[in-house]
């Protein structure tokens, strides 16, 4: 073996061993650095106007960071605020209902829609001479329920303490990734072995993505979100903004979405207000706020992020549990990236098939 092999070998080795030791350094921040990353690349744009007029990268990038303040961390906070409060107001409402009742059980068995079904389900097993103990069913689910609720409480209260921290983690980043964040992108466009028609390819759409995905998935949750409000309170719905933020949230998921929220109200409005209040509310749901679903996402991604729906589903579903919530902006990054790939492995050696 020649010393220019050792060498090559060598070399490999070392950089393995180092690239694995960076990747035990920094997986404990991935979330952070991602995030930092996602925020750069959709405000990058209006960054370089700032720069352009004020002709100063330490300036332009404190008036773009201060920009992400006031527009992306301010009102996440806000609403995790509002949205903690309102859960803090639920819960002693709920606690208090449910010790008039023997169990939880008997409490889940009370509620209108669920008792109504219960009462169905039975009648129909008993027609068919079928013994099934729903109620032993229904006390296993609400057990599965609540553990799962108490095991992600205790996350979130474990976590909360380093929410300041990481917040901090991202105002920094995202400063110095407008700062420096060009010079550090050419760095890796350089070190990645491809010919330049490929990189530009992959580059520009997942530039397209980021931003279709962000703001087509954004602008949706946050007009559902107000929408669905306006639905809840004219409707007399208790507790109307916590309904309204827990419907934001799952704006975004890929399956359901807003209507996982309004339609289970619009069942519960049927059996405890008149049949004209959740009449009028179901027209509502179904022609204000899902349809908006089907008009903000498709105008605002359009063919931006060319992914198959299923694809989509899956790819959001795994991101959120890799990632957390930013794993709905994420994942369908990752995918298009891996499409593009896909792509060009087939110009290059489709031809040998």
């Amino acid at each position: 073996m020649s010393p220019g092999n050792i060498s090559n070998i060598f070399f490999f080795i070392a950089l393995s061993f180092f690239l694995f030791l960076g990747y035990l350094l920094f997986s404990p921040f991935f979330t952070i650095i991602l995030t930092s990353i996602f925020i750069a690349v959709i405000v990058y744009p209006l960054h370089e106007k700032f720069l352009q007029k004020l002709k100063s990268p330490v300036l332009s990038s404190l008036l773009s960071t201060l920009l992400v303040l006031i527009f992306f961390i301010i009102p996440s906070l806000l609403i995790t605020i509002v949205f903690i409060n309102e859960v803090g107001v639920i819960y002693p409402i709920f606690i208090e209902k449910l010790s008039k009742f023997n169990n939880i059980e008997s409490f889940i068995l009370s509620i209108p829609v669920i008792s109504f079904f219960y009462k169905k389900i039975s009648i129909f097993l008993q027609n068919f001479n079928l013994n099934i103990d729903i109620q032993s069913f229904l006390k296993v689910s609400v057990s599965y329920l609540a553990n799962f609720i108490i095991d992600k409480g205790k996350t979130i209260v474990i976590n909360f303490s380093f929410i300041v921290f990481g917040i901090s983690l991202i105002i920094i980043t995202v400063f110095f990734l407008f700062k420096d964040g060009k010079s550090l992108y050419r760095w890796v466009y350089k070190l990645i072995p491809m010919p330049e028609k490929d990189k530009e390819y992959i580059v520009i759409s997942s530039y397209n993505t980021i931003q279709g995905v962000f703001f087509g998935s954004f602008l949706t949750a946050v007009a559902q979100g107000i929408l669905s409000f306006v639905g809840y309170y004219f409707a007399g719905v208790s507790f109307s903004l916590f309904w309204a933020i827990l419907t934001f949230f799952a704006a975004f998921l890929p399956i359901g979405g807003a209507s996982l929220v309004w339609v289970p109200i619009a069942i519960y409005l049927f059996f405890t207000k008149s049949f004209l209040t959740a009449f009028l509310f179901f027209l509502w749901g179904t022609f204000v706020i899902s349809t908006v679903d089907n008009i903000i996402k498709p105008v605002v991604i359009g063919e931006k992020a060319n992914i198959h729906p299923m694809v989509m589903v899956f790819s959001i579903l795994g991101g959120l549990n890799l990632f957390g919530f930013i794993g709905v902006f994420i994942a369908p990054i990752i995918v298009v990236i891996l499409y593009n790939l896909l792509n060009i492995y087939y110009e290059r050696y489709g031809s040998y098939f």
